[in-house]
């Protein structure tokens, strides 16, 4: 890349295209970290977005639509529990739980010997393991479809506390995106959140 030939895009064009979280994301995923020579595209920013902020933003959409749902036909606000969710005996849920505590080990060991480059495709497996199995699988359940209310608590409060994990694992990486979640995150229970946070 080369400032007198402009054999790349305007940065900030970028930036306010795709936001700054994604361009760090990408350059974080890019030969740049590993002291190697970087062609870049405006494609693999594009790709950033398509394949870790979209899933990941839908499944917080589909979590606070079916908290709305829950509370509808409970009648009773919601109030998450991480105590109901790691005692879940359902098979996805300790499936999700545990995958979510597998990727703070990797990202925890990652750091530490400062791989940032490896973090991102684990990143996209995880959000794809989040959105395409878990949610995929667990719709009706969580919809409260099958009119078990119960199930369809636990299996949101399992949801919320991989989300809150997800962003604070996130926040170094993109911390402007795992900030706006983590917000409406906390006001969907500020206590809970709090108490998350501290676990």
């Amino acid at each position: 890349m080369s400032k007198r030939l402009k054999n790349y895009p305007d940065p900030q064009e970028v930036v306010n295209r795709y936001g700054a979280d994604a361009v760090r994301l990408y350059l974080i995923n890019s030969p740049v970290v590993r002291a190697e020579p970087l062609r870049f595209k405006e494609a693999g920013v594009h790709g950033v977005l398509k394949d870790v902020f979209i899933p990941w933003y839908n499944a917080y959409r589909f979590l606070v639509q079916n908290i709305k749902v829950w509370e509808e036909k409970t009648g009773e606000a919601f109030k998450p529990s991480k105590d109901q969710a790691i005692h879940s005996t359902n098979v996805m849920d300790r499936w999700l739980l545990a995958t979510t505590q597998e990727l703070i080990c990797f990202v925890r060991q990652e750091m530490e010997a400062y791989r940032l480059y490896t973090v991102v495709p684990r990143l996209v497996d995880f959000i794809n393991a989040l959105t395409n199995c878990y949610v995929r699988l667990n719709r009706r359940r969580c919809k409260c479809a099958n009119g078990n209310t119960q199930e369809s608590y636990v299996s949101l409060c399992v949801l919320y506390e991989c989300l809150m994990t997800l962003c604070r694992i996130m926040a170094p990486f993109t911390p402007f995106f795992t900030e706006y979640l983590y917000q409406n995150l906390r006001r969907i229970h500020p206590v809970a959140s709090d108490s998350l946070s501290h676990a």
